[in-house]
């Protein structure tokens, strides 16, 4: 596996990774939520973003992108994929960029919860996510 920056090339193999794997990762949020998000993801969020792929001999198998220095907006492992290293790669890559990262993960998502808690991060805060009324954790980590 080789972590990579994303390409404009990329945009479609990684925003059809972000639908599956969103869909699959949040099943207590409606799908039609996200196929509505979907297009803001592949006009606004993905080419706008700073993004690191997983890449296995030319197949894109996850992402991480950043929306802001040190502020990851998604990590995403394809649903074949899970368990198999390319999460915890692409969140190493990730650290040594920044000292210090920050995200948000619905706390109904119980598997990212305990993922980010096995490689360093902790609670900050708990808050409800506006545009779906879940509950969400705020987490860190920091060098």
């Amino acid at each position: 596996m080789q972590i990579r920056e994303y390409q404009p090339q990329d945009l479609e193999k990684t925003a059809a990774l972000w639908l599956t794997s969103t869909i699959k990762a949040h099943p207590f949020i409606p799908e039609e939520y996200w196929l509505r998000a979907y297009r803001e993801v592949y006009h606004r969020w993905l080419p706008g973003a700073v993004t690191l792929l997983a890449d296995v001999d030319g197949e894109i198998e996850g992402f991480l992108s950043f929306t802001a220095p040190g502020e990851i907006g998604a990590l995403f492992a394809g649903p074949s994929c899970q368990g198999k290293g390319h999460g915890t790669a692409l969140l190493n890559a990730a650290k040594e960029r920044f000292a210090h990262l920050k995200l948000s993960v619905y706390a109904e998502n119980t598997r990212a919860v305990g993922f980010y808690e096995k490689n360093g991060f902790s609670l900050q805060e708990e808050r409800i996510d506006e545009a779906t009324d879940q509950r969400e954790f705020v987490m860190s980590w920091h060098r």
